[in-house]
């Protein structure tokens, strides 16, 4: 029940997050096309916050390492997820570039990528912040 409670939780300040990077996303892709680079400085904003206000809220630190030195491992995580995750995107929006033939879809392109992606960056940093936190 913790957890589901804690998921719930994190999912409020997720949602936070992503309305954050969601929206740093959208205002650099009025001035460059490279969603791979926009997401990655949009997806800095949104993972910041959502460390800060989940290890404050939701997770316990219950070991003697300290939430910087968990930071810095989220943050080597995030790098990793980050990039990934990006090249994942720039690949989503070329198939819907590819395959849409509707103005208006193209137009937003970019913007559906991020939106169909994010359940899954969503589930895994639940669960990577949750045993960062609470494990290590």
């Amino acid at each position: 029940m913790k957890s589901l409670f804690q998921m719930l939780k994190f999912i409020g300040f997720s949602g936070i997050g992503w309305i954050l990077d969601f929206s740093v996303f959208t205002v650099l892709g009025l001035f460059e096309d490279n969603v791979i680079l926009n997401n990655i400085i949009s997806s800095w904003v949104g993972v910041t916050f959502v460390f800060i206000f989940s290890t404050k809220s939701v997770f316990q630190n219950n070991s003697k390492i300290s939430l910087k030195i968990k930071y810095l491992i989220y943050l080597f995580y995030q790098c990793i997820l980050i990039f990934l995750v990006s090249n994942i995107l720039a690949w989503v929006n070329g198939i819907i570039i590819s395959n849409i033939n509707f103005e208006i879809i193209l137009s937003f392109s970019h913007l559906i990528s991020k939106i169909l992606i994010t359940p899954i960056t969503m589930i895994l940093n639940f669960i990577v912040m949750k045993n960062i936190i609470e494990k290590i």
